[in-house]
């Protein structure tokens, strides 16, 4: 007994001498705040609104703030690029419906629909016609679309519980509103392919002269067996279902189709399927793939490409070849696409970039050439009048787009086209907004075109004072503009879509300060917007948030580049007190000052705080700078040369600001950031002393694990391994002298953020004695999704900084 009990206290030393020098964190469940905190948490998200394409109702559409840890632990295969929850054979799902309500827009009566007990719903859908909406109800013995009347309040399944939307959307309306397309999984397909119980072989990839300078994708296919268990869950069958009497037709034979769209006339179907052999080294969105046109019941008819996997396609490329095809409207069967003139690689002189072509039906003649483009397409906005179209096209280097009007039934329009907009893509002052669509009975989705000269824009206005959304009427052949409605400095109110196709009134999300959004009605007179007419009444969420100050704050980096951000004072702000702050920021990149300095938030807003924002600190007695601008301005090709010394600027001048206005103290600053956010977090405690800690979250520290480019950054790790290396705060790891706390989800997806990143910046930082803690987050993805995970993150983001930034005056003088 003495020999055993002698050994228990040599354990119980060894212990507490390696717990001086490593703290060995026990489980402690998932962690709560405090109750205000998750109450707020829990909040329901305020509903979205989806306005009858015939007017006079809209639905609103509530949906689930958060998930449930139970929710991210469903089965789930990563195949190719793609989450698929196995038991539903849909991709994962970050929100589901829980309430659908019919807002009539004239009584402004709302009135409830009849939905199944716990039903998960995904976003309705209008037919064309405005008589029904479809939405997919949701359920792991099988999803099934269901059709709703809002005559009758009530919705019904139809066709089969079968849904396959791991390649497609889940349903899509034919245009005369009287079927609907649904992609279904292979009837009695059996079970899924069973995993071998050892290997089938090695894992193999051979390369051989083939330029491959790919991303650093997850989810990938490595095995046959992936492959298998992919086509298992990605084939489906594409029916054609009867909405009057639920009949069901088959349409074409099963197969990986990506993409099903109907010509105007809908006697044809272009269909989009991957081909074998599946690639191990992209996803599936850069398979190779071929370009089919059926007939309207599915029969081939044309095979209009096969393209080979995007393997080699070059950074910032695109792919050679058919791309981007789609249906012209307001033509029976016109088929449009884009092909590169420049062998898809940005990097090559060019006179031309891309072409535009079409192919008439009945497909049999050759393609016609529409437009070259001098710089890389990036849309097209078809108008209200037949062979009228607004094609944009984008230069990566200088930023620049442009949008050009041009007539489809000539030849060669490139000479009789007419350049309507042109600006630098980040140049928001000068963005004269978007198009706005409206649809046709027959289904065809327009962009609105009066008189042969007006088109209608609606934008974020964004101005120096901070946004002010707008509405107004555009002439394409003079230029001149007529004002229907702006948004005030007093509250922020934003377009949200006309209230009929008379165009005789507008709706409205508008928000201040004070009151949180709700939905307005304002009749048009004499083209102007009247005064608003409230629609919804949604009670502010968290009465206190009602005492959250703001303010846009301006200030400069030394080398005269004007920076911003939204200040936000502590719930019991006291003039002449300094407080604990926190800056939030994410550093964008920029080709010159004039666009940088521009401000992009609105102060004007409630202040809804959700999921593991930092704006929480405001009720913890901290002042918070959010989105504060720290741009990266230059060349596009070596901005990142000076990565490091302009952050640092833009971090000292939001310092020096904060200070200057007596709100913090110097020596009581944190700094927090998600993803390429939280790399400029890791980055500023590596070569600055400006913070006292730091939260990233979702980060990426170490370059040589993105090789081949990341953000904006074009070179490889082999064309410029000093910036690769100077920007990389793994290789600094030594010099992080101040806390940092580092959030990750387990099962982050995205491209150069894998967990690996955070493992290996806290070994880095503790094996150099940092002060360091990581927190990687089950099941959770690159935003974090799950109740649990959010309420967790928010208790220790607030201990953290509570410990290193808030306390730590006290901390030192002890």
């Amino acid at each position: 007994m003495r020999k055993e009990a002698l050994t228990s206290l040599l354990i119980m030393l060894l212990v507490a001498v390696l717990s001086a020098d490593f703290k060995i964190m026990a489980s402690e469940g998932y962690r709560l705040p405090e109750k205000r905190i998750v109450d707020i948490v829990d909040t329901p998200n305020p509903p979205q609104i989806s306005v009858n394409p015939a007017g006079k109702t809209a639905l609103l559409v509530e949906y689930t703030s958060q998930l449930s840890l139970a929710d991210l632990a469903e089965p789930m295969a990563k195949l190719a690029g793609v989450r698929i929850l196995t038991r539903f054979n849909i991709p994962h799902r970050s929100y589901y419906v829980v309430k659908i309500r019919l807002l009539d827009l004239e009584t402004r009566e709302i009135k409830d629909f009849e939905l199944p007990e716990g039903a998960r719903f995904g976003y309705p859908t209008w037919s064309p016609d405005g008589r029904y909406f479809l939405s997919a109800n949701y359920k792991p013995d099988g999803c099934q679309v269901w059709l709703f009347d809002p005559n009758k309040m009530a919705g019904k399944p139809i066709g089969p519980a079968r849904i396959n939307s791991v390649l497609l959307g889940p349903f899509w309306w034919s245009q005369d509103s009287k079927r609907v397309f649904i992609p279904l999984t292979i009837e009695n397909r059996g079970q899924p392919p069973a995993p071998p119980l050892i290997p089938e072989s090695p894992e193999i990839q051979e390369t051989s002269g083939s330029v491959c300078r790919v991303r650093t994708y997850q989810d990938l296919l490595h095995t046959s067996y992936d492959e298998r268990l992919f086509e298992y869950y990605a084939t489906c069958q594409i029916v054609e279902i009867d909405i009057n009497n639920n009949q069901v037709r088959q349409i074409g034979t099963p197969g990986l189709i990506t993409s099903f769209t109907s010509s105007p006339d809908e006697n044809y179907h272009l269909v989009k399927i991957l081909e074998q052999p599946f690639s191990r080294i992209v996803p599936h969105s850069q398979f190779a793939h071929r370009y089919e046109i059926w007939n309207a019941d599915g029969k081939l008819l044309k095979l209009l490409a096969q393209l080979p996997p995007g393997e080699e396609i070059p950074i910032e490329g695109v792919q050679e070849g058919m791309r981007n095809p789609f249906w012209q409207r307001l033509k029976p069967a016109s088929l449009c696409w884009i092909e590169a003139l420049d062998g898809g690689d940005p990097n090559r002189k060019a006179d031309f970039r891309d072409v535009l072509k079409i192919l008439d039906a009945p497909f049999d003649k050759p393609e016609r050439e529409i437009i070259r483009l001098p710089m890389r397409y990036s849309g097209l906005d078809f108008l209200d009048r037949e062979n009228m179209a607004l094609i944009w096209d984008y230069d990566r280097d200088t930023r620049w787009i442009k949008g050009r009007l041009i007539d489809m039934a000539k030849t060669n329009a490139a000479s009789e086209s007419k350049e309507i907009f042109s600006r630098n893509y980040y140049d928001q002052y000068q963005d004269e907004g978007n198009l706005v669509y409206y649809t046709k009975p027959d289904g065809q989705s327009l962009a609105i075109l009066e008189e042969d000269a007006w088109v209608y824009l609606e934008g974020r206005g964004a101005t120096p004072d901070g946004y002010q959304p707008f509405l107004r009427r555009y002439n394409i052949n003079t230029g001149e503009k007529q004002e229907i409605f702006r948004s005030g400095l007093e509250a922020l109110e934003s377009f949200v879509d006309f209230s009929s196709n008379s165009r005789d009134a507008v709706i409205t999300s508008r928000e201040d300060v004070e009151n949180p959004r709700n939905f307005f009605l304002r009749e048009i007179k004499d083209r102007k917007a009247a005064e608003p007419v409230e629609l919804t009444a949604y009670p502010a969420p968290a009465p206190e948030l009602k005492k959250v100050k703001k303010e846009l704050i301006k200030y400069q980096r030394e080398d005269g580049v004007p920076l911003s951000g939204t200040l936000y004072y502590p719930i019991d702000y006291k003039p002449g007190q300094r407080y604990p702050t926190v800056v939030w920021a994410y550093p964008r990149e920029y080709t010159d000052i004039k666009t940088a300095g521009q401000v992009r938030t609105a102060t004007n807003q409630y202040a809804r705080i959700s999921g593991i924002s930092v704006l929480f600190f405001v009720l913890r007695g901290y002042a918070v700078l959010d989105n504060a601008e720290i741009p990266v301005v230059g060349d596009p090709l070596t901005a990142n040369d000076t990565f490091v010394e302009q952050i640092t600027a833009g971090a000292r001048a939001a310092v020096d600001k904060l200070v200057e206005l007596g709100i913090a103290d110097r020596e009581r600053i944190g700094v927090a950031g998600h993803s390429y956010g939280a790399f400029m977090v890791a980055n500023l405690l590596a070569h600055t002393d400006l913070f006292a800690a730091g939260i990233a979250q979702s980060g990426a520290y170490n370059r040589t694990l993105t090789p081949f480019g990341f953000q904006g950054e074009r070179r490889t790790f082999w064309e410029a391994p000093d910036v690769y290396i100077k920007l990389s705060a793994f290789t600094h790891a030594n010099k992080i002298n101040e806390p940092l706390l580092m959030i990750h989800g387990q099962d982050d997806p995205n491209p150069g953020t894998f967990p690996i990143q955070s493992q290996r910046m806290f070994g880095a930082i503790k094996g150099h004695g940092g002060t360091a803690k990581l927190v990687v987050l089950p099941y959770e993805s690159h935003s974090y999704d799950a109740r649990e995970s959010i309420l967790h993150v928010l208790a220790e983001m607030f201990d953290w900084f509570d410990q290193h930034v808030k306390n730590r005056q006290r901390s030192l003088k002890k």
